[in-house]
């Protein structure tokens, strides 16, 4: 798999530095797209029912990888 490196945050935007208020879950890879979708959860501990998943974009900048915000986007 080769050697790793340190990468800065992937997450760019406003509250980027907080992983837009999520947990990092999963990357799920696109059958046919150069993209993927990063996935995350947002645990509310006072209302788990309430509890959400946030999918967004996993885009790549050469070969660093770029997660925006977007309050709605399409696959």
């Amino acid at each position: 798999m080769g050697d790793w490196e340190i990468k800065d945050n992937p997450c760019a935007g406003k509250d980027s530095d907080k992983t837009f208020y999520s947990q990092s879950t999963f990357i799920l890879p696109v059958e046919g797209k150069k993209d993927n979708i990063f996935m995350a959860d947002r645990w509310n501990k006072t209302n788990l029912p309430d509890s959400k998943y946030i999918w967004l974009p996993l885009t790549f900048e050469g070969d660093s990888p770029v997660i925006k915000w977007y309050d709605k986007w399409k696959l």
